[in-house]
């Protein structure tokens, strides 16, 4: 089986398509390269291959497994969750956040030296949301009688008894207007019948005066049949909203370059991206910040655990810039190494993750020739650690001289692969790189 597998890797941006259809076999232990002329799209694999990219279609495998992360109930139960919270909070926001206050928070506690009642705000809540009326205390030692979210009072008791049997009565009325009652002629007066037939609700002088308190009171229950609705269409829609959300996120960071990295593969790239006002130690260090563990308070403490984890990255850091030749700059601000040197430093920063595969883009470019053979052997020296290196070069003294097998892109497409002969007798390869002429 092989270590990394591409299988029909395609790379589309909106209309552009980048690479198309690759298919490519690293076997562990190889020195596998990757060639083409410039724009054929050996980068965009290995940005896709380390995460950067996300694959249009096609897949890639390592190991035989996808180079993605795992799925797992916790992932399940974190997105719902998140869509639950969302959910939550949308309801919260659907029924008025500013009336709920009032008719909770402000209702039961009247200011300084005043007891705040827990029981009784969770209570007018429960009122609130399902519509019913509810006493408040005024000024004058009286109680008033609410609607839910306090906007409407509905009458007044000069005592809290007398407050909770006009309170039943009102609701009652919600109750009839909800259910559809009439205002109906009985004898010389109007009245609102209740809907189970007993005594009437309230009497009235005229047709219009009944009208106007059955309108009101329909109001008020189509409000608290609006409020009630739009709270569940906002909580429905939230956890889906929030769920799907949190699951989208999730998955896109399934192949991102910080889980290809603890797959184990390391990569540098064809622009240095070192951290230039770092010493060379410190680059390489930053590439070991996973192997340290031990928690942000251990580490705060620097607990004697949290010290020889320290000094044996130290002392990695050090066998590493000895193995590319950089031991005795190990001080020295990256920014201030030759550029060759520089090369190397990345190296020695993408060894340090402990990878299986190193993908390697265009490591020889800018170097000298002498530097280009010393950059041989540092290769070969990599795959002698048992470490796969996976090669972009555009140096083909570098790449003919150190590869097994060798395949070459052109326009986003693989036109040829096999071993450095093989490659280098090929018609297709001959004329992407140096042309073909047609006779007419």
């Amino acid at each position: 089986m092989a270590l990394l597998e591409l299988d029909k890797l395609t790379i589309r941006f909106g209309g552009l398509t980048a690479v198309e259809g690759v298919d490519c076999a690293v076997d562990a232990g190889q020195i596998f390269s990757i060639i083409g002329p410039n724009g054929a799209g050996k980068t965009t694999v290995f940005n896709a291959i380390t995460g950067i990219y996300e694959p249009t279609s096609g897949s890639i495998t390592f190991h035989g497994r996808p180079l993605e992360r795992p799925y797992s109930w916790r992932v399940v139960v974190a997105c719902m969750a998140i869509g639950l919270l969302t959910g939550l909070s949308a309801a919260l926001l659907s029924v008025d956040v500013n009336a709920l206050w009032r008719a909770t928070i402000k209702r039961n506690y009247a200011g300084p030296g005043d007891t705040f009642s827990y029981a009784a705000a969770w209570h007018d809540a429960w009122n609130y949301w399902n519509g019913r009326v509810a006493l408040e205390a005024v000024r004058g030692n009286r109680w008033a009688v609410r609607t839910a979210d306090a906007r409407r009072t509905l009458g007044y008791g000069a005592t809290r008894a007398e407050a909770e049997t006009l309170a039943a009565q009102q609701e009652k009325l919600v109750e009839a207007a909800a259910a559809g009652v009439i205002a109906t002629k009985q004898g010389d007066r109007w009245i609102i019948p209740a809907p189970d037939g007993d005594d009437p609700l309230a009497t009235f002088d005229n047709e219009q005066d009944a009208q106007a308190q059955l309108d009101k009171y329909r109001s008020i229950a189509r409000d608290s049949a609006t409020r009630r609705r739009d709270a569940w269409i906002a909580l429905v829609a939230g956890i889906a909203i929030g769920a799907a959300g949190a699951w989208a996120v999730w998955n896109r960071a399934r192949r991102t370059p910080e889980v290809i990295s603890r797959s184990g593969i390391a990569r540098t790239f064809q622009n240095i991206r070192l951290f230039q006002n770092m010493t060379v130690e410190g680059n390489v260090l930053t590439a070991m910040d996973r192997q340290i563990t031990g928690g942000v308070l251990r580490m705060a403490l620097r607990t004697p655990a949290i010290r020889q984890q320290e000094q044996a990255a130290r002392r990695k850091a050090a066998g590493l810039l000895d193995f590319v030749a950089l031991a005795n700059r190990s001080g020295m601000l990256a920014k201030n190494l030759p550029y060759g040197d520089q090369r190397r430093l990345e190296i020695a920063r993408a060894l340090a993750t402990e990878p299986q595969l190193i993908l390697l883009d265009e490591p020889a470019a800018g170097m000298n020739p002498t530097e280009s053979v010393e950059l041989n052997g540092l290769i070969e020296r990599i795959r002698a650690q048992g470490v796969t290196v996976l090669l972009i070069e555009h140096h083909m003294k570098v790449v003919m001289g150190i590869s097994n097998h060798i395949a070459v892109l052109e326009y986003g497409r693989k036109i040829a692969e096999g071993t450095p002969d093989e490659v280098r007798r090929n018609p297709k390869v001959i004329a992407a790189y140096l042309g073909s002429e047609e006779v007419e």
